[in-house]
């Protein structure tokens, strides 16, 4: 094939065009902060505790007015004092508000009291969710759907709060941000995450298809994608999680809550879609990439090439530990 048919070829032309104008954007958009948060008003939710209160309490150093949404009032009561201590402005506002997020009636709800007491937020941030590991077969129906509730609905049910309220809303100066957190298992799932996995791997696609309908809006949406992180809902996962899914997580160190704040902020400052917070992370986001907007398009071309190659054998290797972990189990007497 000469060289003139392949790149008049129609594909291979629009990919060609696409490549120059992302790497002319990144030259001109370098630098450029793509994430202001002071003086702007930003609903946390899941804003009590772990990576919420870590965001609520980062984002209010910076100078924005925060709002956290969670269930419990007496931890909302608790953070809201530590988030409003650090605020940098005397015209930074705080609040709190209970409200049950798997619910879109009560996620409408305390969006609409927000925007009574101060206004239409320019940044949502969806930080709501955990998990029960455990074998799937172990879970009771309602179980699984309370995983989904908890993981997917919330960020489902905030997603469009915000997306309705923003666009119903006269434009900003300065665009609008909606910011969801899925898990580096929505990349590569393992066994005792099969009822949380989906719900991360779904809040991934809502992030991706959302991304390129709020282009509509002119409203910026990224996700992030944390991997082990010390929490007290991580402290809590420890009591429930099988030993095979111990293996299998091998040496995740995990990281602080303050730590993935921190990478996730820089991740946004730099206007990145899709958003890891550790090296391994980034090494699963390049196996997974699918139709998902690139980070740095040299370095996750390099880890999908590579990747493509590791996985299938690490994938094998990972279905090896499992049947091992079988075999043990019956050398050993235990059911699982």
């Amino acid at each position: 094939m000469s060289l003139d048919v392949i790149t008049s070829h129609p594909i291979l032309a629009t990919t060609g065009s696409v490549v120059a104008l992302t790497l002319a954007t990144s030259m001109f958009s370098f630098g450029k902060n793509q994430f202001p948060v002071a003086g702007r008003l930003v609903i946390v939710t899941g804003g009590s505790q772990g990576m919420g209160k870590s965001v609520a309490l980062l984002l209010a150093a910076r100078g924005a007015s925060i709002v956290i949404i969670a269930r419990n009032q007496t931890k909302l009561d608790a953070a809201l004092l530590e988030i409003s201590a650090a605020a940098t402005s005397p015209d930074q506002k705080f609040l709190a508000i209970s409200a049950d997020l798997t619910s879109g009636a009560e996620t409408t709800r305390a969006f609409e009291e927000v925007k009574e007491k101060l206004g239409v937020p320019d940044i949502v941030w969806q930080c709501a969710g955990g998990t029960v590991p455990g074998y799937f077969k172990d879970y009771s129906s309602d179980e699984l759907e309370r995983e989904m509730a908890m993981n997917y609905f919330t960020a489902l049910h905030t997603a469009h709060a915000a997306v309705k309220m923003m666009t119903a809303a006269p434009p900003s100066k300065l665009k609008r941000q909606i910011v969801l957190t899925s898990s580096v298992v929505a990349f590569y799932p393992i066994a005792g995450y099969n009822a949380y996995s989906p719900a991360k791997a779904a809040i991934r696609s809502l992030a991706d298809g959302l991304r390129q309908e709020c282009l509509l809006y002119d409203i910026n949406v990224a996700a992030c994608f944390p991997a082990t992180i010390y929490t007290p809902g991580f402290e809590e996962e420890q009591k429930t999680k099988p030993e095979l899914t111990k293996i299998l997580e091998g040496a995740d160190e995990g990281q602080t809550p303050e730590q993935v704040v921190v990478a996730c902020v820089k991740g946004l400052e730099k206007g990145e879609k899709i958003i890891t917070t550790t090296l391994m992370g980034s090494a699963m986001r390049g196996g997974a990439w699918g139709g998902s907007p690139r980070g740095s398009v040299l370095l996750d071309t390099l880890f999908a090439w590579v990747l493509v190659v590791v996985w299938a054998i690490v994938g094998k290797f990972m279905d090896m530990d499992v049947v091992k972990y079988k075999k043990r189990l019956e050398k050993e007497g235990r059911k699982i």
